[in-house]
């Protein structure tokens, strides 16, 4: 039986002497990635805003340090009140031509760690659509944090209720205002082109290498 087994400076002259095959595969893979990601799989667009959430201290003893911890809590609420009847009703009648299923699939809140601030994001096929849409959802939402805000306050105990009754339960927030920031970002979050045009590159590659180790090996039981 004839000795199979390669070693490293085998390894690099066989690679050496198939370095043109295995660069020509290895574009070639990367190529049809890139090309597959940027013309032919349908685009994602996400458009973000930024907004700030003010709090109000509903009983003694919470620092600051601590309202802020419970952003994501709050981005739960907030996540509620973006995909809520009142604004997805509100959002698809405005714009048209969307479900309210798909619209509220797309519409994400997420929170910044330790920080008061937010992102609202929307996603749509097209940078204006995703950007139309999530100015008009940011519009309907601060209509809509406005009416749970009062809600809320008119559901909230009394100072002297929660003197009597509240006072071993840990001090919460209850967000008052909240302040969208002026400027939106739009981004292309689908497909990640570079990250596909990667992942061919290095598919092709390691086809390419393996390739050549096997005829090598296969020669050589011969």
């Amino acid at each position: 039986m004839a000795d199979t087994t390669l070693t490293l400076k085998e390894l690099a002259k066989l690679i050496w002497k198939n370095l043109l095959l295995i660069v020509i595969v290895t574009a070639l893979f990367g190529g049809l990635a890139y090309g597959t990601a940027n013309y032919l799989l349908p685009a994602r667009y996400t458009a973000s805003m930024d907004f700030v959430a003010k709090g109000k201290i509903t009983q003694g003893g919470f620092t600051k340090w601590q309202a802020r911890s419970q952003n994501e809590q709050a981005a739960n609420v907030f996540q509620n009140i973006a995909i809520s009847p009142g604004v997805i009703d509100h959002t698809t009648n405005e714009i048209g031509n969307v479900s309210p299923e798909a619209l509220r699939e797309n519409i994400t809140v997420c929170s910044t760690p330790r920080s008061n601030t937010y992102t609202l994001t929307v996603t749509s096929s097209s940078p204006e659509k995703a950007k139309k849409k999530l100015e008009v959802v940011a519009k309907n939402f601060k209509k809509e944090f406005k009416l749970e805000y009062k809600q809320g306050r008119k559901a909230m105990p009394t100072r002297k209720e929660r003197r009597m009754y509240l006072k071993p339960i840990l001090p919460t927030v209850l967000v008052k205002s909240i302040k969208f920031k002026d400027k939106t970002r739009v981004v292309k979050s689908y497909p990640n082109v570079k990250f596909a045009a990667a992942i061919g590159t290095a598919t092709g590659f390691l086809l390419a290498t393996w390739g050549s180790i096997y005829w090598r090996l296969r020669r050589s039981y011969r």
